[in-house]
């Protein structure tokens, strides 16, 4: 068998110098200061990678900085010390072969199923169909699986331990939790349980520092990345996490990469089949690990609850909708909404003035949505905004005007439904529901999104010009809202003129919708007026 050392070997998808490229473990940890950034075609993969191999690989080679001055020495060094780096990867070269013999990285050698059955690579990647998982638009069919390259099989392998569906597991030999060659109550990935959010700098040094974080005691003596662990076996445990590397390397599945000979791909194989099985289970809450999701207190928990759960992301809800819940890094929201540790952290450290103001920031937001019981992915919603960092602190004047922004918004959201439903009544026809189809306020708050991320990338650059910001987005908003419903106002049926009772004084027709409207949206944005008004 041909090995495929992830160290040496391109296989991390990056950017650099605007172009998509690959590089190697090695490669993206000493010259990440000369790289853009992972690159995003394919979400699910990027956040893998990130955390399951290029964070992990820093805190254990050169430990977690223990306060933010260590942090900002670090930041200020613009590069990771590469000769600790190299004499770590070379200790643990062994654990870093995809295809090692006894000891393959993340999977668990010889792993099989009492009849050796195994299952097209495409079960690792959730965007291709395979089972019961059929995505919309899916270009292929179970039967026509791919042929994924070493590079690519080893981001899926890793993506497939973060998201990976619930569903029933074919039963390994050797895992005595087996009944009837299945495995049951497998949960998903344990990122598939998070709303993901993931701070991105100017290079991937800069981004893999923004998602450093620091801690006071230090990492846990116990804690260890998964290629510091005795190999896996098909058995599998439920327990709790040792520390944040074995949080960040948790082995949710027991994988087998199946590899066929192939003389035109880096490596001289493919791989077209996999062997995948129960993997081991969170059993206790990591809300004092995980870095990377909001959190929300439950108002009233049941003893065998925990007292916070992950704030997840809702389908169809861009970023900036929930500005709220990222700012939140001081006091929770009215919700009980508190902020990523992450960007809590930042917005100390910015306080502090270990990092600048106008330092260049986006937030990417990553989440799966799963359908039948877990068992298959529905969507995968992924966003990334642009975020003033001076945003972050909490009396901030740019955090105020950005927030009141959000608000605004979704109250102008709140007033277009109320106007299409009006219209509808009108018309004698009933409301459209809130789960299905598409209302007006979805329309507008769609036609807002390149305004707030333009408003957003302009207060990063200049915080100073909140209050002239604020009155410009005002002035949009009013005429994006009418370019959504002049439309429908103008297109209505003629019976809308009076209504579907037109002896009821105040009852719903054309003119009292209209009105509404119009003062939900001085009410909204004060009564600016333009010419679209």
């Amino acid at each position: 068998m041909t090995g495929f050392d992830l160290i040496s070997r391109p296989w991390i998808s990056v950017t650099r110098g605007g172009r998509r490229v690959e590089v190697s473990l090695l490669d993206a940890l000493v010259e990440g200061q000369e790289i853009d950034g992972l690159a995003l075609d394919n979400p699910l993969e990027a956040v893998a990678v990130l955390r399951q191999v290029l964070l992990p690989a820093v805190l254990d080679a050169l430990g977690a900085p223990r306060d933010d001055e260590e942090w900002s020495r670090w930041w200020e060094a613009g590069q990771f010390n590469a000769e600790l780096v190299l004499a770590y990867l070379r200790e643990h070269a062994d654990r870093f072969d995809l295809f090692h013999p006894t000891a393959p990285f993340a999977q668990v050698a010889g792993l099989r199923t009492a009849k050796d059955e195994t299952k097209p690579i495409s079960l690792l990647v959730p965007r291709l169909a395979t089972g019961n998982n059929v995505p919309l638009f899916s270009a292929r069919i179970e039967n026509d699986p791919p042929a994924l390259t070493p590079a690519g099989a080893a981001r899926a392998l890793l993506a497939a331990h973060c998201w990976d569906t619930a569903a029933i597991k074919t039963g390994a030999v050797g895992d005595p939790r087996v009944k009837a060659g299945k495995t049951t109550g497998n949960p998903t990935g344990p990122l598939g349980q998070l709303g993901v959010v993931v701070p991105v700098g100017a290079t991937l040094f800069h981004t893999l520092m923004l998602n450093t974080p620091v801690i006071p005691q230090g990492l846990r003596p116990v804690d260890r990345p998964q290629w510091r662990a005795a190999p896996t076996g098909p058995d599998w445990r439920e327990r709790g996490a040792l520390g944040l590397l074995d949080l960040l390397t948790w082995q949710s599945r027991r994988v087998r990469l199946l590899t066929d000979a192939d003389g035109t791909t880096p490596g001289g194989v493919t791989v077209r089949r996999v062997v995948l099985s129960a993997g081991d289970r969170l059993n206790a809450s990591a809300h004092d690990l995980e870095p990377h999701t909001a959190w929300r207190q439950a108002e009233r928990p049941r003893a065998d609850e925990p007292p916070v759960r992950a704030v997840r992301h809702q389908p169809g809800r861009s970023a900036w909708r929930g500005l709220e819940a990222l700012l939140a890094t001081s006091v929770p929201t009215s919700d009980r909404v508190t902020a990523p540790t992450l960007l809590s952290q930042l917005a100390r450290l910015r306080e502090d003035g270990y990092v600048p103001e106008d330092l260049p920031l986006h937030v990417l937001t990553v989440g799966v949505r799963y359908g039948t019981q877990s068992a298959v992915v529905d969507d995968v919603m992924v966003d990334e905004i642009p975020l003033p960092v001076v945003a972050l602190a909490a009396d901030s004047v740019v955090r105020d005007t950005v927030l009141a922004v959000a608000h605004q918004a979704e109250r102008l959201r709140v007033a277009a439904n109320r106007l299409g439903d009006d219209l509808r009544a009108a018309a004698g026809a009933e409301k459209v529901p809130w789960d299905r189809g598409q209302r007006l306020g979805d329309v507008l708050v769609h036609s807002f999104t390149p305004t707030v991320r333009r408003l957003l990338a302009g207060l990063a650059r200049s915080p100073d010009k909140a209050e002239q910001a604020e009155w410009e987005w005002r002035v949009v908003a009013r005429r994006l809202a009418w370019e959504v419903a002049e439309p429908v106002l103008s297109t209505a049926a003629p019976s809308t003129f009076l209504g579907r009772d037109p002896d009821a004084r105040y009852g719903p027709r054309l003119a009292v919708a209209e009105a509404s409207f119009r003062r939900a949206l001085n009410d909204v944005l004060g009564t600016v007026t333009t010419d679209a008004a």
